[in-house]
């Protein structure tokens, strides 16, 4: 029979494609998750530097549990990648595993900052809910290199508006601390900048970084 061969490599063939298809859009949805708690964790942080009542605290308490819950999504993405799809998971889908790494490495890096604690390593410290009680146990999240970098970039460029709003409030002092961190940060990953044709969009987030850099210096002249 001519198509033996052939019907027997499209059944795996079939098989492949149809997991394929299944970790591609696990990958897309939660990714989409991920960057929607994050950046609703970035925006309650701003709401918390824009605020000079009491509840300052409970508004950076609520950014941080975003950021939390956005991590767990995080771990147990990685997780089911690798341990449900194994081979499955190829390059093309660890792009969008990369983005909701970077912008998880962006929202904890706001809030460190915000907190005036140290800005997380690759492997990302937070507490996460227990699925079967109220206990918060803690819990790492390791990020790839690339992600990193771009996060960390990223936090620069969001670290401008911390210092606005500073000042529109009065508050020079945490303005001039949160640039003088801004400024540390990006002078270390300027030098990343020989690696742009290796990374796509790297350029033009350093680019982006060292302009805000220097329009938020004037700032504060």
């Amino acid at each position: 029979m001519t198509l033996k061969n052939v019907k027997s490599e499209l059944a795996v063939a079939f098989n492949a494609f149809k997991k394929y298809g299944s970790a591609r859009q696990l990958a897309i949805t939660e990714k989409n998750n991920i960057v929607k708690e994050c950046r609703e964790s970035i925006a309650t942080v701003h709401s918390a530097n824009v605020t000079n009542n009491g509840n300052r605290e409970d508004v950076i308490k609520d950014a941080q549990e975003k950021a939390e819950k956005a991590g767990q999504m995080l771990k147990i993405l990685q997780a089911r990648m690798k341990g449900d799809y194994g081979k499955s998971w190829s390059r093309s889908l660890y792009t969008f595993v990369a983005a909701a790494e970077q912008e998880i490495v962006e929202a904890f890096s706001v809030l460190a900052v915000m907190k005036r604690q140290e800005i997380p390593s690759m492997d990302i410290q937070f507490r996460a809910q227990d699925p079967d009680s109220y206990i918060k146990t803690k819990t790492t999240v390791r990020v790839s290199y690339e992600a990193y970098v771009l996060g960390l970039l990223d936090c620069v460029l969001e670290l401008k508006r911390v210092v606005l709003d500073s000042l529109d409030r009065s508050d020079a002092v945490h303005a001039k601390n949160v640039f003088e961190t801004m400024h540390e940060l990006f002078n270390v990953l300027e030098r990343f900048m020989q690696f742009s044709n290796s990374v796509d969009g790297l350029k033009v987030k350093i680019d982006a970084a060292r302009y805000q850099v220097n329009e938020t210096r004037k700032l504060l002249k």
